[in-house]
């Protein structure tokens, strides 16, 4: 099965599939805590914040009593069967945020209905492109049969000792903390640094702010010219991202990032530090590499779908 069988099921039944509503919200969490087959991709949304979009689905289960017990705890709400959300943010890609599914019988089938039932909305929307993080291996078996195909890996990689390199001088350079006025910027940043799949909006940005632990701007001659964003980890601190404007990379303005930082997680007590990077990126895995990074062995495959 293609994606051409996708689009196919997409112009078919398919069993009740419908857009979430925010009377599905308790259902959709109770489904998570019971489902088979979950997964939640690692960003900074809840999956209560893309209700109302269009790629947010849920399949009612058929055998729903709404005279039942859990009926009534969920207020009514109907038992849901599984669920997914696939959203663009920013466009032109779209990520696979969330699946659960409550069986294991028939689970390729659902999950392939699921997936149909939404690339039409996405396509609507202007995406080209649909990806998925596959945190646990229960997917990679059924996604090459729908059009699917590894286009990265990401690799982990773990510092856990005080030593850092010498740091250079970049006349004109400063750093600070991140303010609201700054996100446009940021994503305009992103877009001039990254392919669409990898790339960060305004809004996620934002989004992030409260909930990170440290989010440092740098700007060369007051324009911001990268930044930085970490957040608390269990072991220390995990590095989430580390953005340099393509056109002032080799200026030394990511080692001035990444030694801000450490001197911040370090003034705290935090000297586990943690980050995630593509296979493919020779620039970012050097610059790791020289502050003393080395590979944890935990690599995660990205599919991806072409949907234009």
């Amino acid at each position: 099965m293609e994606l051409a069988n996708l689009w196919s099921r997409a112009q078919s039944s398919l069993d009740g599939i419908r857009k979430a509503k925010k009377s599905d919200a308790e259902s959709v969490l109770h489904l998570l805590k019971t489902a088979v087959y979950t997964h939640m991709h690692v960003d900074w949304y809840l999956p209560g914040d893309w209700i109302g979009s269009p790629g947010f689905v849920v399949q009612p289960r058929p055998d729903h009593n709404p005279n039942s017990l859990t009926a009534k705890l969920f207020q009514g709400s109907p038992d849901l069967a599984a669920c997914l959300i696939a959203t663009p943010d920013p466009l032109p890609a779209a990520w696979v945020r969330l699946v659960a599914i409550d069986r294991a019988t028939q689970a390729a089938g659902i999950l392939a209905d699921l997936l149909a039932s939404v690339l039409p909305v996405l396509q609507e929307q202007g995406v080209s492109q649909l990806a998925w993080l596959t945190v646990e291996d229960w997917p990679s078996a059924w996604l090459p049969q729908w059009g699917f195909y590894q286009g990265s890996q990401i690799e982990t990689y773990v510092k856990e000792d005080r030593i850092l390199p010498p740091l250079p001088a970049v006349p004109g350079l400063k750093i600070r903390q991140v303010q609201a006025p700054d996100f446009e910027a940021l994503a305009d940043l992103e877009a001039r640094s990254f392919d669409p799949i990898w790339r960060q909006s305004a809004r996620a940005l934002a989004v992030a702010r409260p909930q990170s632990f440290s989010f440092d701007v740098a700007l060369l001659d007051e324009e911001i010219v990268g930044y930085q964003l970490s957040a608390r980890a269990e072991a220390g601190a995990h590095l989430v991202r580390l953005t340099v404007d393509p056109a002032r990379q080799g200026l030394g303005i990511g080692s001035a990032l990444l030694g801000n930082a450490f001197a911040y997680y370090h003034r705290r007590g935090l000297y586990t530090i943690s980050l995630n990077t593509q296979m493919e990126n020779e620039a970012s895995r050097k610059l790791y590499e020289r502050f003393g990074f080395q590979p944890s062995g935990q690599r995660l495959p990205i599919w991806v779908l072409d949907i234009t």
